[in-house]
C-alpha cells in the first residue's frame, strides 16, 4: 500500500506545473509616475504574477516574472529608474524547498504543510481526542464537491459570544491553515494547563475554517502550486475560478471583471458555493459573532475596514485600539512588525471582500482582514516558519478572545 501511494505521490509531482527560473522581485516605486506605470502594467499584462500590487509608494510591490519576460521586465525597470531587488531567485527551487526538510511520514505534522484530506483527518484527531471542547461539522460543499469543515471549539456553555476565523480564501495562502491548525491545537491544549487560555474558553467559543477554498488549495497541491481562485467554471470564458476575496457584496473600486484575472469578482455577489456556505454560517450565528478574522498572506499586516472606500466606518475608534493591542501582542513573541490601519489605506482601495461584508452587512464590529508574515518569501514560506507564525497569530487572537469576553 505504501509503495501504492508513494507512486500517486510522484505521480503527481511530475504532473504539477513547475517554474523553474522563474523569479519574484520587489520593486520599489520612487514616485508617482512609477506608481502608474506599475499599475498599468499589472492590468494589462496577465502573464506578470503581482503578489502586492502598486499601492503606495511606502509599499514595494513584488511580482512573479516568467522566465522567458525577466530580461523584457528587468530593462523596463532599469530604463524607467526603478529600483528593484531579487525576492525569490528560482520559484522552483523555493517551492521544492519550503516543505519540511526532515522525512515526512503519512499523516497531519504540524510543522509542515499539509493537503487538505491530512487537515480533515487532523479536524476529527482533534474532535476525538476533546470531545467536551471541540465539535467538526460541514458548513457546505465546494463547486467540485468536496465538504467545507469548520470546527467549533470551546468549553461547555450557551449563548456565549464567539470569534470567527475565516482561512484560506485564496489556495496558495499555505500558511494560514498552517497557522490555523496549530491555533487550534493551542487552544485544546491550553484548556486546563493554562490560566488564560481557560478562562477565554470558558466565556467565548472560536469557529475555525481552516481552508474555506478546498478546491484552491487542493490544486495547490496536486497541479499549480501558485493557483489563487476557486476552481469553478465561468460561462462564457475558458478561465477558471474567482477571487473568494472579491466575490461578497460590492461597493466600489478595486474589482476586476476580467474573468482571467486574479482578482476577478465573479458574475454576481456570491456566486461560489464557498463565500455561501461561510455566509450562511455567519448569518446563522451572528447573534453570538463578536468578532470576524479573515486570515490570509502574505505582508503582516492587521486591517479593518473599509477596503472600498477610505471614509472611516462608524466604530474605527474601537476597531484601530483592538487592532493596536493585538500587534503589540504580536510583537512582544517574536519582534515581528504587524502594520495596521484599514484595506483601503494599506493595499489601496478593494471591493467585494469578507472583512467589510461581515462589518457591513453582518453586523460584526470587530471584523479584520490580517496578512500573516512573508518577508522575503512571500507565499513559500518555510516549513521552519509555520510554528513562529502560529505563536505570533494566537498572541493576537488572544487579544481579541479577551476583548470580546469583556464586552459581551
Amino acid at each position: 500500500m505504501k509503495a501504492l501511494l508513494l507512486l500517486l505521490m510522484v505521480s503527481v509531482v511530475f504532473a504539477a506545473k513547475q517554474y523553474d527560473g522563474e523569479q519574484v522581485l520587489r520593486i520599489h516605486p520612487e514616485h508617482e509616475g512609477h506608481l502608474e506605470k506599475l499599475v498599468r502594467l499589472e492590468r494589462s499584462e496577465q502573464l506578470l504574477d503581482f503578489w502586492q500590487g502598486p499601492t503606495s509608494l511606502s509599499r514595494p510591490v513584488d511580482v512573479r516574472v516568467p522566465k522567458d519576460l525577466l530580461r523584457e521586465v528587468k530593462t523596463m525597470l532599469e530604463n524607467t529608474g526603478m529600483e528593484y531587488m531579487v525576492l525569490v531567485d528560482d520559484l522552483q527551487q523555493s517551492i521544492s524547498m519550503a516543505r519540511s526538510r526532515h522525512t515526512r511520514s503519512f499523516g497531519f505534522n504540524f510543522d509542515d504543510y499539509n493537503n487538505y484530506y491530512e487537515i480533515d483527518c487532523q479536524l476529527q484527531d482533534f474532535e476525538a481526542s476533546y470531545p467536551s471542547l471541540a465539535s467538526i461539522f460541514s458548513i457546505g460543499t465546494t463547486y467540485e464537491g468536496r465538504d467545507i469543515r469548520a470546527i467549533k471549539v470551546g468549553a461547555a456553555g450557551s449563548n456565549k459570544p464567539a470569534v470567527f476565523l475565516e482561512g484560506q480564501l485564496h489556495a496558495r495562502d499555505w500558511i494560514v491553515s498552517a497557522t490555523l491548525m496549530y491555533n487550534i491545537k493551542f487552544l485544546l491544549e491550553g484548556y486546563g494547563s493554562d490560566n488564560q487560555t481557560t478562562s477565554l474558553m470558558d466565556q467565548v467559543d472560536f469557529y475555525f475554517i481552516p481552508v474555506t477554498n478546498v478546491d484552491g488549495y487542493v490544486y495547490t497541491h496536486d497541479v499549480d502550486r501558485m493557483w489563487k481562485k476557486t476552481r469553478s467554471d465561468l460561462v462564457g470564458s475558458q478561465c477558471i475560478g474567482v477571487d473568494a476575496n472579491r466575490n461578497w457584496e460590492h461597493y466600489g473600486t478595486g474589482i476586476s471583471t476580467n474573468p482571467c484575472s486574479d482578482e476577478y469578482l465573479g458574475s454576481r455577489a456570491f456566486s461560489e458555493p464557498e463565500t455561501v456556505a461561510v455566509r450562511d454560517l455567519v448569518l446563522t450565528n451572528s447573534n453570538n459573532l463578536k468578532a470576524y478574522l479573515s486570515v490570509h498572506a502574505y505582508g503582516q499586516y492587521w486591517m479593518s475596514p473599509y477596503g472600498w472606500t477610505t471614509t472611516l466606518p462608524p466604530d474605527y475608534d474601537e476597531q484601530k485600539d483592538l487592532a493596536e493591542r493585538a500587534v503589540n501582542a504580536i510583537y512582544s513573541v517574536n519582534g515581528k512588525t504587524f502594520n495596521y490601519g484599514t484595506t483601503a489605506e494599506t493595499l489601496g482601495e478593494a471591493s467585494g471582500s469578507s472583512c467589510d461584508w461581515a462589518y457591513t452587512v453582518a453586523g460584526i464590529k470587530y471584523s479584520y482582514a490580517i496578512k500573516l508574515r512573508g518577508g522575503y518569501y512571500g507565499f513559500v514560506l518555510p516549513a521552519d516558519q509555520i510554528q513562529p507564525s502560529a505563536k505570533e497569530f494566537f498572541a493576537g487572537l488572544l487579544v481579541v478572545a479577551e476583548q470580546v469576553a469583556a464586552e459581551y
